[in-house]
């Protein structure tokens, strides 16, 4: 059986390590795989690792261009007609719209394929105004119409889809992304803090994992952070990036420290003593995964698939997103009151290890397949 997992960008992030977890999870002698995207990053390298087929899709990029979607549009049916696949799955909004309706014309003219599409947080969840917000619906449920199935990670995003009609309730699924447990092998703190800053010492750090754009929060977070700086001098703020930081230049003060590109991130966790995630827009987060894992105490915005992973006073705490203010106050909580937050992160641990299994997410996605 040939798959294709179609994905808009190569860098390495969550929806990147759903597609490898699940492509490396597939019995070689029963599957061709193949991961079709964007660029040449990261993805391209695991994928060799792995052991499947990379494919680079040269027009797909995640900004809206009429030009380079209608030449990835061709260049998507080139790739179906070329390896006649008997599945395809799609991950990303831009490539779920871009892939569907080559998979639909390619069905048309004689084609077999099952189509599945993976919603990494709906598009519409975002802050954005409400005629963006409808638009972004009414794409939504277009490009429904055309998969087999359509599996949501989170309970808000299957919710939604059934509030807003996107698509009927025989079409989705609800599969949660799932971890293995024994999947990180983290660095012990002195040993992850020596990693990341040299000599320096540190007393208390408080840190997050992520790419820095605006849907993760983190200018929410600096100014967050400023406060905490003035009345406790002794924590500092780790920003660790998986890419370039855009704003690295505007960022001055002394008790801020930027760790960009760095590889397997997650091992440094234990570095530190609090971890903060304050996204605009989530889905699924395998960094709020791997943080529980690390026993971390966590603060979390109340989005997309955090209100799965964190139940606010027993497994971290959740904030409202947006609010620089509250999470300073939450944040100056946490350290007067370190030892008292440090429970919370190995309930974290124990609801990860009960509810979120590689094995579950893999079984469930493959039936269908199968199907």
């Amino acid at each position: 059986m040939k798959i294709v997992y179609f994905i808009t960008k190569s860098y390495w992030g969550g929806a990147a390590k759903y597609v490898v977890d699940l492509a490396s999870g597939l019995d070689k002698s029963a599957f061709e795989v193949f991961i079709a995207a964007g660029g040449t990053g990261a993805l391209k390298e695991k994928t060799s690792a792995i052991e499947a087929t990379y494919i680079e899709i040269p027009h797909f990029e995640r900004k809206i261009s009429v030009l380079s979607d209608i030449i990835s549009f061709f260049e998507v049916l080139n790739i179906l007609y070329k390896i006649k696949p008997n599945v395809i799955h799609v991950n990303s909004s831009k490539a779920g719209g871009v892939c569907g309706l080559a998979g639909w014309i390619y069905k048309i003219f004689g084609g077999k394929l099952e189509m599945i599409f993976t919603a990494h947080g709906w598009a519409f969840h975002e802050a954005r105004p409400k005629w963006q917000r409808f638009l972004i619906r009414a794409l939504s449920k277009i490009t429904s119409t055309f998969y087999d199935k359509i599996i949501c990670i989170t309970s808000i995003d299957y919710n939604s889809a059934l509030r807003y009609k996107i698509a009927s309730q025989k079409k989705l699924l609800l599969i949660p992304n799932g971890i293995a447990v024994d999947s990180v092998k983290f660095f012990r703190k002195k040993e992850a803090r020596q990693k990341l800053f040299g000599e320096e010492e540190h007393e208390l750090v408080i840190g997050t994992v992520g790419e820095w754009v605006r849907n993760k929060g983190w200018d929410v977070l600096l100014k967050a952070a400023y406060p905490i700086f003035e009345k406790h001098p002794h924590v500092t703020l780790a920003l660790v990036a998986g890419g370039e930081s855009p704003e690295r230049q505007e960022i001055f003060h002394e008790r801020v420290r930027v760790i960009e590109n760095l590889q397997d991130a997650s091992r440094y966790l234990k570095a530190f003593d609090v971890f903060v995630f304050p996204s605009r827009k989530e889905g699924l987060s395998y960094a709020l995964l791997e943080a529980s894992l690390a026993e971390l105490p966590i603060i979390a915005t109340a989005v997309g698939g955090n209100f799965d992973i964190i139940d606010s006073d027993k497994t971290g705490v959740l904030i409202p997103s947006e609010n620089h203010e509250i999470l300073a106050r939450t944040l100056d909580k946490f350290v007067q009151n370190l030892k008292l937050y440090k429970k919370l992160g190995k309930n974290a641990r124990i609801k990860v290890e009960n509810n979120f299994s590689l094995e579950k997410m893999r079984e469930k996605t493959y039936k269908l397949y199968s199907s």
